[in-house]
């Protein structure tokens, strides 16, 4: 039996001495304006913001994901503070490297999508999509990290927010983000709000995965992550160099969405 074991302790300290990759644990949340499960932003205080979003810091020390994705996040906004929530965020539950842009701002309001990393992040950006008719304006941040445990094998991350509405809107801004970055080869995720579940007239999830080689886990499965209307709107969405080892969903009530958790391999490339 000793012997069995030092084999077994043996080939695991191979794999790591052969920099075999690890998994990545990643999260998707929409922070919903820090209000939690309350009928609207304009209806809370500072503190209640800041109680929601303590929340959250206590969910991303529970879980420990290497990189977290937001949407909805405040920077600016009269309503909960007027102060960044990444940078809350981050700085409380201890992760070093943080990105956020305000793809609507005006009016004393400021939010839109961020990523949180413990790991590295690289060339981060963002894009803003078109303003649509009377609704507020989406986009998405993207961000180059390292693979843990990798020998210089590097990810392009993304949160990202969609228009609500089933029509062109959504379609146009995918294509958009399809299309960045251009000159990029490294393996992808996606994550984020995309106010979209699979099947019926839904064209948005079907043109992702299958336009830049994506895949996502149990497309038709009853998973619901936005409980007042019973859909699958947050998605966690990778190329087809990693793989979806695991998928869940938390119970904490965060916000009117419930957060995704997903475990990542990197095959081989």
């Amino acid at each position: 039996m000793r012997y069995l074991l030092l084999l077994l302790l043996l080939f695991a300290s191979n794999n790591a001495l052969a920099g075999e990759p690890a998994l990545l644990k990643v999260m998707t949340l929409n922070v919903a304006h820090a209000r939690a499960d309350g009928p609207s932003q304009l209806l809370q205080s500072e503190d209640q913001a800041k109680l929601s979003l303590w929340k959250i810091v206590d969910v991303l020390k529970r879980e420990e994901p290497h990189v977290e994705a937001f949407q909805e996040i405040d920077k600016n906004s009269f309503w909960n503070g007027r102060f960044t929530h990444t940078e809350f965020l981050a700085a409380r539950a201890n992760y070093p490297h943080h990105f956020s842009c305000a793809h609507i701002d005006g009016n004393n309001q400021e939010f839109g999508t961020a990523l949180i990393s413990r790991l590295s992040m690289e060339g981060a950006t963002s894009v803003k999509f078109d303003r649509p008719f009377a609704r507020p304006r989406k986009g998405f941040v993207v961000s180059t990290t390292r693979w843990p445990e990798s020998n210089n094998i590097n990810v392009d991350i993304v949160s990202v927010h969609f228009d609500f509405l089933r029509h062109k809107q959504p379609i146009k801004e995918a294509k958009k983000l399809i299309a960045v970055p251009e000159d990029s080869r490294n393996p992808r995720i996606i994550m984020g709000d995309l106010n979209s579940d699979y099947g019926g007239d839904n064209q948005l999830i079907p043109l992702l995965v299958d336009s830049p080689g994506v895949s996502t886990w149990k497309p038709h499965a009853e998973i619901v992550t936005f409980p007042k209307l019973h859909k699958r709107l947050d998605w966690v969405l990778v190329s087809n160099d990693i793989e979806i080892v695991s998928h869940a969903l938390l119970s904490d009530t965060l916000s009117d969405h419930r957060a995704v958790v997903a475990e990542l391999r990197l095959l081989e490339i």
